[in-house]
This record gives structure tokens, C-alpha cells and sequence, in this order.
């Protein structure tokens, strides 16, 4: 029986985050998940295959990114960062305040989605910067990025009112971009990439606690 062309990096996340998604129902499984989730029918079906996998998927990014930071440190030393380095580099990495509505004191379910599915966007140029500048397993980095925009858009369709989920100034990004790029030796690069990663990690854990108050 023939064989077709070896599956791309991008194809094989795809297909095992569509693993992922999928129940074990009648529904139809999601076909590959394109780059900006803007198909409204993929949507749709990732809705239908996944009511309840939303906490599976959080998980899922928290145990990619945890692989990731092992990584950099057996390979960088880049085990932990002082804060100072933090306000160092200025980042400017999307965080939980209490005015979001995530925290158990004060929790406002509407407010809370919002902020973890606009973070999440937030969080995508940082995701580009990792997948231009990490050394490392590339497909890791890769199925963060497509995880966090299928989150996101899963996340979206849960708000009461989706279309005021506010979307990066392209503008803003083009700098933050700039800003990332700057000073990029290796140390600093490296110091960075650990900085993203964990500030990510810990807005996913803040959003995975959320998701569980009722």
C-alpha cells in the first residue's frame, strides 16, 4: 500500500493535540488544526469533541514547558533566575492581577476568561521569540504555540461576550519583538527563554486553579 510524504513538525502536533481533544463520542474528530484558528466550522468541532478537556490541555502545555525548562537546565545551567534578572530584561510578560478575577478571593468567572484567553494571545510573539531563538526541541516549543491558540480559542467561545476578547496591537508586538531581540547574546538570550517560560507556566497554573472554582 503506498505511503504519502512524511508528516511535517507542524502536522504531527497537530495530530496529537487532536488525540488529545478528542472523546471517546459520535462526534467527528477535528481535523488538523491550522496556525490562527480562524475557522469557525474547526471551532465548532473542537467544542463539541472536548466539553469537559480543557484542564487536559492546561496540563498538557504545563508538562510540555516543564520538559522544556529541564532542558535548559541540564544543558544551560539555566535552572533558576533572581528576580532582579526579571526586571533586568523587562519583559513586560503577560501576569494575574487581582482585578482579573482569578484568584479565589474576589473570583468573577466572566472577568477570569477573559484574562486567561487575552494572556494567552498576549503570550504568542513571546512563543515566537522561543520558536526563532530556543536550541532545543523545536517541536516542544511548536506544540506549546498551537496548544496555547487552541486554549485560547476554546477559552473564547466560553466568554458571554467573544468578540470583546481584544486581540495584540500588531504594532505592539512588532515592538516587544524588537525589545526581545535586543541584547541577545547567548547568556542573555538563554536567561530569557527560562523567563518566559516559567512566567508562561505560572499564568497557566493561576488559569488551571480558576478553571476549578465553581
Amino acid at each position: 500500500m503506498p505511503q504519502g510524504p512524511p508528516l511535517t513538525s507542524h502536522q504531527r502536533v497537530a495530530f496529537s493535540l487532536g488525540l488529545l481533544l478528542v472523546t471517546a463520542t459520535a462526534f467527528p474528530t477535528p481535523g488538523p488544526l491550522g496556525e490562527d484558528f480562524k475557522d469557525d466550522t474547526t471551532s465548532d468541532r473542537l467544542l463539541l469533541t472536548s466539553p469537559d478537556k480543557t484542564e487536559a490541555l492546561i496540563k498538557y502545555i504545563l508538562g510540555k514547558i516543564s520538559a522544556m525548562r529541564k532542558e535548559m537546565c541540564e544543558k544551560y545551567d539555566k535552572c533558576e533566575n533572581s528576580k532582579e534578572a526579571l526586571a533586568e530584561n523587562n519583559l513586560n510578560l503577560p501576569k494575574m492581577a487581582e482585578k482579573d478575577g482569578c484568584f479565589q478571593s474576589g473570583f468573577n468567572q466572566e472577568t477570569c476568561l477573559m484574562r486567561i484567553t487575552t494572556g494567552l494571545l498576549e503570550y504568542q510573539i513571546y512563543l515566537d521569540y522561543l520558536q526563532n531563538e530556543y536550541e532545543g526541541d523545536k517541536g516542544s516549543i511548536e506544540a506549546v504555540q498551537i496548544s496555547s491558540k487552541a486554549l485560547a480559542q476554546i477559552l473564547r467561545q466560553k466568554v458571554k461576550n467573544p468578540d470583546e476578547v481584544t486581540t495584540p496591537d500588531p504594532t505592539t508586538n512588532a515592538s516587544l519583538m524588537n525589545n526581545l531581540q535586543s541584547q541577545n547574546d547567548d547568556w542573555m538570550k538563554n536567561t530569557k527563554i527560562i523567563l518566559i517560560l516559567r512566567s508562561l507556566e505560572n499564568f497557566l497554573q493561576f488559569s488551571l486553579r480558576a478553571i476549578r472554582i465553581k
